[in-house]
């Protein structure tokens, strides 16, 4: 009988062992879970970035771009180095009206790294959406060289290309897509269902680069002939003023250069003739310098009717009054002297040239005084 009761109390301490055993690894397993569980929910509250992005992907999709662009500021702010986030940004800054934001943000992109082809190609999409097609093309170009042999890249640089009237180039292009087969002269073929001013200019220069000049001059003045496309038309006299003086033949080209200008002035940088008369002035300088002052003043004349630019004008009339002065001449180097300060004051500032100015003067008023 007193067994029993020895016995239940025997395991009434075992189970007081027990629990005094367990009971830390107990509390050390609630207390784990609980702490878990804050780590758990304190990431799903954390902002994520990508969340940022998908929901300014969203907003764009629906046109939103306001929202959409402080969606991707959001991420930035988080990570401001995330690339895809300052991307989609520049895209929508331009979307919002902000083209030079975009375009300085993209360049700022390829200046960390030259070889993101996702941001050429934005900026080639911003420029053709602007119709800015040089521009819209040396981005695509760039993208093309660093994702070679992607068709859809290679489609729209073609289309760019055609847009931009350069038919040689979308030719090729298409070749390599194999939309087009190879048959010399390419451009002849576009002949064949549309005859109009930028095909023969097109094809112009194709066989000026080929060295075919008679046929360039008959496919230039062929595009002359089409009375719709001014610009078109310009360009063409151009090219053949180009012929023209490369040829020594100065008054056809001169001819060319002013019906060029009046078809249709377009003022960029190959459309001038300015670098032809900065050649007459070196050739004029060359005659001067030698002695030769007729064909100095000759040359100089030629620069001066060739001249697009005030710099240029005003250089040359310079040069001829300096002719002029060694000829004895001394009133007409004043008076070309008075014309190159009234285009271009700026330019005849230094010591020398003030120098020669005043003494073309004061030999001028001694001659009327006598």
């Amino acid at each position: 009988m007193k067994r029993k009761p020895l016995r239940i109390l025997n395991s009434v301490i075992f189970l007081i062992i027990l629990l005094a055993f367990f009971s830390p690894t107990i509390l050390a397993s609630v207390q784990t879970e609980k702490l878990l569980a804050e780590i758990i929910e304190r990431r799903e509250d954390k902002p994520d970035v990508f969340t940022y992005i998908n929901m300014g992907n969203f907003y764009y999709s629906l046109n939103l771009y306001e929202p959409a662009e402080k969606e991707y500021q959001k991420a930035l702010d988080l990570e401001k180095t995330n690339i895809l986030a300052r991307i989609n940004q520049s895209y929508v800054l331009y979307k919002m009206g902000k083209k030079e934001s975009a375009l300085a943000q993209l360049s700022q992109i390829i200046a960390e790294d030259p070889f993101n082809a996702f941001a050429y190609y934005l900026k080639g999409k911003i420029y053709q959406e602007a119709s800015e097609y040089d521009l819209a093309i040396e981005a695509y170009e760039k993208t093309v060289e660093l994702i070679p042999q992607n068709d859809k890249l290679l489609s729209e640089l073609a289309q760019l290309y055609q847009d931009n009237d350069q038919f040689i180039a979308a030719t090729e292009t298409y070749i390599k897509l194999g939309k087009v087969k190879a048959a010399p002269p390419i451009l002849e073929n576009f002949l064949a269902f549309k005859a109009d001013a930028c095909c023969y200019l097109s094809l112009g220069d194709y066989y000026h680069s080929i060295g075919n000049v008679e046929e360039a001059i008959a496919a230039y003045n062929k595009a002359t002939q089409f009375a719709e496309d001014k610009k078109t038309i310009a360009l063409a006299y151009y090219r053949l003023g180009i012929i023209n003086l490369k040829g020594n033949k100065y008054e056809e080209a001169i001819k060319e250069k002013t019906l060029s200008q009046t078809t249709y002035p377009l003022r960029v940088k190959d459309f001038t003739f300015d670098n032809f008369a900065q050649a007459f002035l070196e050739i004029g300088d060359m005659h001067y310098n030698a002695g030769d002052l007729p064909q100095a003043h000759q040359n100089y004349e030629l620069s001066l009717q060739l001249a697009d630019s005030n710099y240029i004008r005003s250089l040359a009339h310079y040069k001829l009054g300096l002719t002029y002065y060694r000829s004895q001449d001394y009133e007409n180097a004043l008076r070309e002297g008075e014309i190159a300060l009234s285009l271009n004051p700026e330019y005849l500032s230094d010591q020398q040239r003030l120098t020669d100015l005043l003494i073309a003067n004061s030999w001028s008023n001694l001659t009327k005084k006598k």
